[in-house]
């Protein structure tokens, strides 16, 4: 796959129409379902995917402050308890993200919040945790975008927008040379490095409500993912969240460029100046 190309493209689809998948695509989603890209490989996982009108079932197990998202497919990605599982999980499960991009599908993630039951509600049968809920099927073209708009913890909803919709996260923003608030030289890099690209499919991530509590420090040829604090984030989906940022830069600086490497989730400890709420989750050597 052309992860940056498909990191670019990909956007959280609301809005579906109720085409139908064909067989040979259901089949190839299934079959990828099973060598999916993970960030801990040790971890086992599995997905189990559902059909048709279900948004009963879903009720008060899943959905953002009350709304749910309606579509014609969902998918659901269970994995074992152990350290770093759900990191593993947004990893694993934006892997897939991108794959349904690939094949021509909209897809959205979508909060969990009751696990337990949302296994009783929808008859699944395991000893694994569901770990995350993806929406999919052909998007529903419209003048308009949903999108998620949040005043405050209390007064989340949606609505729709027109127009060119920015990127989540600027890279200017989002990268530190050495230290917290110290400014990269990033307009001084090549376009098309590798490093470059990585960053900005990394900003181009998607996270829950789109807080983007994320930021990146290039410190000597190491970078660190630091993880912001966030009063309207779970500390579950604050672990999807880093996966998925991680997975969007792994699989750039990887996959597509042929160059190895892999994400340290224990790095040694440095003074990079953090602020309070601020932490460092991985490392990655460039």
């Amino acid at each position: 796959m052309n992860y940056y190309d498909l990191a670019i493209a990909r956007k959280s689809v609301r809005s579906f129409t109720a085409k139908k998948i064909s067989d040979k695509t259901r089949s190839e989603i299934e079959d990828y379902g099973n060598r999916c890209e993970c960030l801990t490989p040790g971890t086992a996982v599995e997905w189990r995917y559902f059909e048709g009108d279900i948004l009963e079932q879903l009720s008060g197990c899943a959905g953002y402050h009350g709304f749910m998202v309606e579509a014609p497919y969902y998918m659901v990605l269970l994995t074992e308890e152990k350290e770093l599982a759900l990191e593993n999980a947004g990893f694993a499960g934006e892997d897939m993200v991108l794959k349904l991009t690939q094949l021509g599908l909209g897809s959205c993630w979508i909060t969990i919040l009751d696990g337990g039951k949302l296994k009783e509600q929808l008859g699944i049968i395991s000893d694994k945790r569901p770990a995350a809920l993806i929406a999919y099927g052909y998007e529903k073209a419209e003048l308009g975008t949903m999108r998620i708009d949040i005043k405050s913890p209390s007064d989340i909803h949606m609505k729709k927008r027109s127009g060119l919709i920015a990127p989540k996260l600027y890279i200017e923003d989002a990268v530190y040379e050495g230290k917290w608030g110290t400014p990269s030289q990033i307009d001084l890099w090549p376009r098309n490095s590798n490093l470059y690209r990585a960053l900005i499919a990394a900003c181009c991530a998607p996270t829950a409500l789109n807080r983007q509590p994320f930021r990146f420090i290039m410190d000597g040829h190491e970078i660190y993912l630091i993880i912001l604090e966030d009063e309207m984030t779970t500390g579950e989906n604050e672990a999807l969240n880093t996966g998925i940022v991680m997975h969007h830069f792994a699989m750039v600086m990887t996959r597509q460029s042929g160059l190895h490497g892999a994400w340290n989730l224990k790095p040694e400890q440095k003074d990079l100046g953090l602020p309070e709420g601020a932490r460092v989750v991985g490392s990655f050597e460039i």
